[in-house]
């Protein structure tokens, strides 16, 4: 498997955070949580990302305060913001700090997918390819484990 890359998710909701987790480790990337801003600034620190994917609104801080921390301490990569939120406030305050993707909640696996191969370029492979389960060519069937013509 190619080397992958690192990713952070700042998320405080846990079901999505891990839904997202286990996405990103699918499709081979190294990835993080951070609940809240400060755990935020605290794993950047340690993990180093190359991408923040970033919730607006957290527990403690917001997550401009965040990203803004952690670039000043570490000089993290790109970021991609999620809200649920999409006002001229939030996007006006994404522009200027220098986010150009934002997903707004609930988004699909497919725009993380493409907001991602934006920021980072060449994406990890997937360890596990997409394939529907029982996926065969018209007229053809499996028996004893090979495919065969009809």
């Amino acid at each position: 498997m190619p080397h992958s890359k690192k990713i952070l998710i700042v998320e405080d909701e846990e079901i999505l955070a891990e839904n997202l987790l286990a996405h990103l480790q699918r499709c081979g990337w190294e990835a993080r949580i951070a609940s809240t801003g400060r755990q935020a600034i605290a794993t950047a620190g340690a993990f180093l990302p190359q991408v923040i994917l970033l919730d607006y609104h957290l527990p403690d801080i917001d997550g401009f305060q965040a990203l803004a921390a952690i670039r000043h301490a570490h000089g993290a990569g790109d970021c991609i913001l999620m809200t649920g939120h999409s006002t001229d406030a939030v996007t006006g305050g994404a522009r200027r700090h220098g986010i150009r993707h934002i997903l707004s909640k609930p988004f699909s696996l497919a725009e993380l997918r493409a907001s991602l191969a934006a920021v980072a370029g060449d994406l990890p492979s997937p360890a596990i390819p997409f394939s529907p389960a029982g996926e065969r060519r018209r007229g053809e069937r499996r028996q004893g484990g090979e495919r065969r013509r009809r």
